[in-house]
């Protein structure tokens, strides 16, 4: 039984929370809090399994809160947050900053009750699970060998024709990130191209956090332009986010949803092997699911260079560790350790000159 305590001040919307856990039968509410300084002590008081928390409450806001529970009693953490307010996106985002794992609507309507009834016990799910799972062994080899270790270098590609960067994450695919480009130096000659499944709404507060953290080009992706070196860019969502020949971003409304994801990081792994794989780093991280396995796979087939954030570092090792199973990806590291690979094996602005 997962047990979840809810930290809201509004009682109708914990109640409105409790009835969707009431048809869970694996799911229990253990315990509820109205505010952050509350939710505090209930971690200690109910030791749940998951929090789920809304950020804009009294005494102490979900920011803190969610500070002071990584401090006490480190336990997963749900964040519910408007999307009306760019603002208080932000602010959503900093928790993540500090140790929560997923940022999810707060609903504003029906149609986004009904949503956020099918999305947020599946989320609960998935990170109690990702806690309990034992750890991850690749498979042996036949006779029982180890597998090799393997080279950080790309199939049959030189390094340093690297120039494009394709990141795919999901759940706690933001902290992921952050802590990647953490490692990136601001004249980076490369692009970075990003698909993160995210809630809808949500994908400028999270442009926006990564312009206040780093000194880097962050926007949403614009079909046709031709992102320069040092640029970040993220795939809007209901589009998929495609990379063509000669360096132009394309987006893709027509192109039904793969896996249940539009953005998708196959799409975008399979756009980079056919228009210039032996550019570009493809880097899969945490996230439920297989979203990015084929189309990573395609691209080191093509010559790329692909790589996976390893077990220890991911809040869901789902995404990475079917990568790593298929052969799409041999090297497995947390995501600072990625950012300093790449950084060794891209050109530097002399050569490029």
């Amino acid at each position: 039984m997962i047990r979840v305590l809810l930290v809201d001040d509004s009682p109708s919307v914990r109640a409105v929370l409790r009835r969707f856990f009431a048809k869970t039968p694996d799911i229990e509410v253990v315990g509820e809090a109205t505010d952050g300084a509350q939710a505090v002590q209930a971690v200690v008081d109910y030791q749940p399994h998951v929090v789920v928390m809304d950020i804009q409450m009294p005494v102490m806001d979900g920011y803190l809160a969610t500070e002071r529970i990584m401090a006490v009693r480190p336990t997963p953490i749900v964040v519910l947050s408007s999307r009306a307010n760019r603002n208080q996106m932000q602010t959503a985002f900093e928790a993540i900053k500090r140790g929560a794992l997923e940022v999810l609507p707060k609903p504003e309507d029906t149609p986004s009750w009904q949503q956020l009834a099918e999305s947020l016990p599946e989320t609960v799910r998935a990170v109690a699970e990702a806690q309990a799972k034992p750890p991850w062994r690749p498979r042996k080899r036949p006779g029982g060998a180890p597998p090799p270790q393997p080279a950080l270098a790309p199939d049959n590609a030189a390094p340093k024709e690297l120039r494009w960067v394709a990141i795919g994450a999901s759940t706690g695919g933001p902290a992921a990130i952050r802590e990647f480009l953490d490692e990136v130096p601001a004249d980076a000659p490369v692009s970075f191209l990003i698909v993160q499944h995210i809630a809808a709404g949500f994908e400028l507060g999270f442009v926006d956090w990564l312009n206040k953290e780093f000194p880097l080009d962050v926007r949403l992706a614009q079909d046709g332009e031709t992102p320069r070196p040092g640029a970040v860019r993220l795939a809007p969502g209901g589009c998929h986010l495609l990379l063509a020949p000669g360096g132009v971003l394309r987006l893709d409304t027509e192109t039904p949803a793969r896996r249940g994801h539009r953005p998708s990081c196959d799409e975008l792994f399979l756009s980079c092997a056919e228009s210039c794989p032996r550019e570009v780093a493809g880097v899969i991280m945490t996230g439920m699911g297989s979203d990015g396995a084929e189309g990573l796979l395609a691209l080191r087939k093509a010559g790329g260079l692909t790589l996976a954030q390893d077990e220890t570092s991911s809040v869901i090792f789902g995404m990475p560790r079917v990568a790593l199973e298929r052969g799409a990806a041999e090297v497995a590291l947390p995501p600072r350790d990625l950012a300093r690979a790449l950084v060794r094996l891209w050109p530097s602005r002399k050569e490029e000159r």
